[in-house]
């Protein structure tokens, strides 16, 4: 929700822009109401997060997790640069793609759906954070190596034309004033009956009022706050300062 918070945000500045959630096909909570396993570390699932603001998203996608499992390898294998290479990618995106994780990828993968749904061009600016780097998952790299050989040229042409030129618009939905509300009532579950909320917490959350208030600039300000003296108290501040120098 930190991530679709962004959203909201953007929402105050530019009232038109659209807020797209995106999860895992393998567990489409949003999308409808499922559940299951995945291999997309990083990302929430199985229930809707209390700080989600349903209200202001405008579209759910789910992307299968084999997508991004093969993005990151045709984005972190040396076959895959070449194959990159080859279909005009410059040597410097090349080299920023460890910056992009598992999460991330789904992150990008959803944008490309979004803006192919919406018939986005270069007029139009998308705008995803990249949540995650390779740094976390290099292992990952290596399990895909031993569980399914080398990474060859054939796979990488194969896994450019399928899952990044060949990204559709499956999987998502535009939603309607009673697709929010519904996604919002079944906070309930989770946060009523299993965590111990009331009811009348969860009505606020449908209340726009509310949201202006958790953005307005007293309460971030008091976030900022808490979080130095956080930061302050177990000593992070002074180890960024050292990674630093």
């Amino acid at each position: 929700a930190g991530t679709l918070a962004a959203g909201d945000f953007l929402r105050t500045k530019h009232p038109a822009i659209r807020v797209v959630a995106t999860e895992a096909l393998q567990c489409p909570t949003l999308l409808s109401f499922g559940f299951g396993e995945h291999r997309i570390e990083g990302i929430g699932d199985k229930h809707i997060p209390w700080i989600h603001n349903v209200r202001n998203t405008d579209m759910v996608v789910a992307v299968d997790d084999e997508q991004t499992m093969q993005l990151m390898r045709l984005f972190n294998e040396p076959e895959g640069h070449a194959c990159l290479r080859r279909e005009g990618v410059d040597e410097a995106t090349i080299a920023a793609l460890g910056q992009i994780g598992i999460s991330s990828l789904c992150n990008l993968v959803a944008s490309i759906k979004a803006a192919r749904y919406y018939g986005m061009g270069g007029r139009d600016v998308i705008f995803t954070p990249l949540t995650d780097s390779m740094e976390l998952y290099s292992s990952r790299v290596e399990e895909m190596l031993a569980d399914h050989g080398p990474y060859t040229t054939h796979l990488a042409d194969q896994h450019y034309g399928r899952y990044l030129a060949g990204t559709s618009t499956d999987h998502l939905r535009e939603l309607s004033y009673a697709d929010r509300k519904a996604l919002h009532n079944f906070k309930y579950f989770t946060w009523v009956e299993q965590q111990g909320r009331s009811s009348a917490e969860l009505n606020q959350l449908w209340d726009e009022d509310f949201w202006l208030e958790v953005f307005s600039q007293e309460v971030v300000d008091e976030w900022d706050r808490l979080i130095d003296r956080f930061n302050q108290a177990t000593g992070l501040n002074r180890s960024e300062r050292e990674h630093t120098t």
